[in-house]
């Protein structure tokens, strides 16, 4: 988000200072920023969905844009071994910053999820919806709510909605993160609970505008009412991660 500096007025007969300060003023003034991450896994967790994607170490990259108002995610993710699993997708998204007040940001994305296990749009590659709901409780701890909505308009007969509360703790170099998914049965015939942790020694500083972080996260299925679309699988997964940010 970019930075709102306030312009400074000077007398007259100073328009050599003014322009001097002006110009400082310009420079050092962002109206947008940008974060590319690369992941590194030893097994596949869709987290966006609370479930498996992969038993193969995975890659993904996470591309955002973002302004005062708006920004765009591009998300990918790639199997290492096997091109055939649900972790070889894609994810493009514009989303929109709605500020409610100083502690609560209500975030809506609408945009597409490409399944790529044979080609660059497999069947199931569909418009999905995104709305998630912040709320900073402190300056170390965050709640946060997230419905997820697939399949809306290729295959509106197959629509899924998700939904993720997530709880983030995050004090110098230290992440834990709980989460909590409900796949509901409102739009489509099966649900699902499951629940993860993260623990992670993030933001550790290469250089200026280069971060590392070292993770561990356990992810649980509770329940499922048909293990055929939403197994039971459960496992741990190690991520080493790399973050570019301006």
């Amino acid at each position: 988000m970019g930075l709102l500096l306030l312009l400074v007025l000077l007398s007259t007969g100073s328009h050599a200072i003014a322009e001097t300060v002006d110009s400082v003023a310009v420079a050092k003034q962002r109206h947008s920023h940008w974060r590319l991450t690369g992941r590194l896994h030893s097994k596949g967790m869709f987290m966006f969905g609370g479930h498996m994607g992969s038993e193969n170490p995975t890659v993904d990259i996470n591309f955002t844009y973002e302004r005062k108002r708006w920004g765009l995610l591009f998300f990918k993710g790639q199997d290492l071994y096997d091109h055939t699993t649900f972790y070889n997708f894609s994810m493009l998204a514009f989303f929109k910053n709605i500020r409610i007040s100083d502690r609560i940001t209500l975030k809506p994305y609408l945009g597409t999820f490409l399944s790529q296990a044979n080609s660059v749009a497999d069947q199931g590659s569909d418009a999905a919806g995104i709305v998630i709901l912040a709320w900073k409780l402190s300056p170390a701890v965050s709640l946060e709510g997230m419905s997820m909505f697939g399949n809306l308009v290729v295959q509106p007969s197959s629509s899924d909605w998700v939904n993720r509360l997530k709880l983030t703790y995050s004090r110098k170099h230290i992440e834990i993160v709980p989460s909590l998914w409900h796949n509901n049965q409102v739009l489509d015939k099966s649900s699902f609970w499951s629940a993860a942790m993260n623990i992670a020694y993030s933001r550790i500083a290469v250089s200026e505008h280069l971060l590392a972080s070292v993770g561990l996260t356990g992810l649980a299925v509770l329940q499922s009412t048909d293990e055929t679309l939403n197994p039971k699988n459960n496992g741990l997964m190690v991520t080493l991660s790399m973050q570019w940010f301006r």
